[in-house]
């Protein structure tokens, strides 16, 4: 139900009770009497008593807040400066109870969600003071002032040119559209301005969202901006309808946030919604990534909040860079947030030269680089339009994202990016650079890098304590123990050449004894029998097809836990400290594919 309709039934229903309870009285006994005059007697004691409760209703404490529908419903177009977002640590109705704020302070506010409140107060209240005040309560994770955050697309479009949906072939998503078939669909939360979900290009690829603006489930976007943004991730392939999304084929669906746009061209959506909707996304397990096509310049620590939330919770982040990249912008080269905080995608705009758009934002925090000027996708009125700004770059990845997910769920965010930033078209100057990033999405070179066939078998096994030699594992699988505080004495690694001219060898570090020579081919490293640990080991390919291949591998060792992945003969393990390798897992690849994870620690000395 609308929250304006709830607040309205409310005071309603009030009203009819104070009339049931309070039927008669003197004016009631007038009707029955008309003819009789009351009369009032006092008595001293009397007067003393009326005297007394007047002084006690004038020093009356103000009444205290227990929920926000005492108060009038919020208007988040008026008096910003006043308006504050607080973020609760825990969910639950009316978390406003416990910040013991009163009716004279507070004049306006909304529940935006059980985790975020949005409360005005008054003219007269210092709201520095009072944010101070409220940051120290022990159930708030966050407090901060609302503000207005501005969508990333250019209002109006100076860059549109005539033309087909380029941005598919440039990123080779031509070719991967109908590679990918996953049964269970991987879900982009786009908050945004919302999203029509009669287009016809959109229906059946959404799943429930949520209109924060309006306070349901159902969404709908006055703007443009998210209907937009949506079609570039998932307008429906091979339909005979308008134009297509990055997803192709495969099972990806858009929930739909609604955090601002409230008339036809409104680029503001509110922080506080924008949070809201955040930490929504981040409690669904179906949803896998979030695209965040806005960006601002202010310090949001609500916003920085709500996106550790999501990222904490293994989201794919993705958010558009900002469109000051124009030399004469006072904001060009400076840091837009979200795109620039930690584990988030800051994506760039390139035009139909390969070139960064020149109102892409650069700086050393844009990570990869898309489509972003005269993109073809779904406008608010059912039809289609060319639009240009980071605003559409930052989709493109979102969906790209969503497609590896879909070719391999068990990819985790951090992999995700570090396949796409490894299999990018370098642009600009060699290397990651601050105009492009790592450079341009090539979606089907990272969609066969982790499903390519041309590769080889691993084989190994582990002698483990009190266990002794387990079962041969393969490609990335386990070895050895974890949290049994077991240690891993002897190893045997083979390669299953499949044809190739492979081999492998590898060196351990053994408790008393140091770094072993290299074994080779299934020999065993390391000790049985003696009780003693393995610290660390390298492992390195050889033969005539080792350059196109690279070995990963990572340890657990004890008190650390996972370390990172190793390659290519580097040391995994721990070397000085004593302590015992638990498990390894170790993968082949073709040379320069993607690694299996992070590689920045994987040997502590």
């Amino acid at each position: 139900m609308n929250k304006k309709l709830l607040k309205i039934t409310r005071w309603l229903a009030i009203m009819i009770v104070f009339f049931l309870l309070f039927p008669a009285g003197s004016q009631a006994e007038d009707l029955v009497n008309p003819g009789s005059q009351s009369v009032l007697k006092t008595t001293p004691d009397d007067q003393s008593m009326s005297l007394n409760e007047g002084l006690q209703q004038g020093s009356e404490t103000p009444t205290e807040i227990k929920t926000l529908e005492q108060v009038p419903e919020i208007n988040t177009d008026e008096n910003l400066d006043q308006q504050i977002v607080v973020i609760y640590k825990e969910g639950g109705e009316d978390n406003v109870k416990d910040l013991a704020l009163t009716a004279e302070t507070v004049v306006a506010g909304e529940q935006v969600s059980n985790r975020v409140d949005l409360i005005e107060v008054s003219e007269e209240t210092d709201a520095e003071a009072m944010m101070a005040n409220l940051a120290q309560n022990p159930n708030v994770l966050a407090v901060d002032k609302n503000d207005k955050i501005e969508v990333s697309a250019l209002p109006s479009d100076p860059y549109v040119v005539s033309g087909a949906a380029w941005q598919f072939s440039r990123i080779g998503a031509d070719q991967t559209w109908d590679q990918i078939s996953n049964a269970d669909p991987v879900v982009v939360a786009v908050i945004d301005t919302g999203l029509n979900l009669s287009h016809p290009d959109l229906i059946g690829n959404t799943v429930t969202g949520y209109d924060f603006v309006a306070g349901k489930p159902q969404v709908v976007d006055l703007s443009g901006h998210g209907t937009a943004v949506s079609g570039c991730i998932a307008a429906v392939t091979n339909n005979g309808v308008g134009t297509a999304g990055i997803s192709g084929l495969a099972n990806i669906k858009i929930a739909p946030y609604r955090a601002g746009g409230t008339y036809s061209g409104d680029t503001k959506l509110d922080v506080a919604y924008i949070c809201a909707a955040l930490l929504e996304a981040a409690k669904r397990p179906e949803v896998k990534v979030i695209n965040l096509s806005f960006g601002g310049y202010g310090t949001f620590s609500s916003l920085a909040v709500a996106v550790n939330e999501a990222v904490s919770a293994g989201k794919i982040v993705v958010a558009a860079s900002g469109n000051e990249g124009e030399s004469w912008n006072v904001r060009v080269g400076q840091y837009s947030y979200p795109a620039s905080y930690d584990h988030v995608i800051s994506v760039g705009a390139i035009n139909k030269d390969n070139l960064r758009a020149s109102f892409s934002q650069y700086n050393d925090r844009v990570d990869l680089c898309a489509p972003g000027q005269s993109v073809l996708t779904t406008a608010k009125s059912g039809g289609y339009e060319y639009a240009s700004g980071t605003s559409f770059s930052s989709p493109i990845v979102a969906g790209a994202c969503a497609v590896l997910i879909a070719a391999d769920p068990s990819l985790t965010a951090e992999t995700v990016e570090t396949i796409l930033k490894s299999t990018a078209l370098d642009l600009g100057t060699a290397g990651s650079d601050s105009y492009y990033g790592s450079g341009l999405i090539q979606l089907n070179t990272a969609v066969a890098s982790i499903t390519s066939n041309e590769t080889t078998g691993i084989t190994y096994r582990t002698h483990v304590q009190n266990v002794g030699w387990q079962g041969w594992r393969s490609d990335g699988q386990s070895s050895g123990t974890s949290g049994q505080s077991l240690r891993l004495e002897g190893i045997e690694i083979k390669t299953d050449k499949l044809g190739y001219n492979l081999g492998i060898e590898y060196q351990t570090h053994v408790q008393n004894i140091g770094w072993q020579g290299f074994k080779s081919d299934g020999q065993t490293s390391g000790t049985y029998g003696q009780s003693l640990r393995l610290e660390a080991i390298q492992i390195r390919l050889t033969g005539a097809d080792a350059p196109n291949y690279d070995v990963y591998y990572r340890v657990h060792s004890q008190n650390y836990g996972w370390l990172d992945w190793a390659k290519n003969g580097a040391s995994s393990g721990t070397q000085g400290k004593g302590l015992r390798l638990e498990a390894i897992e170790i993968k082949v690849v073709p040379k320069d594919a993607a690694p299996p994870g992070s590689t920045s620690r994987p040997f502590v000395i």
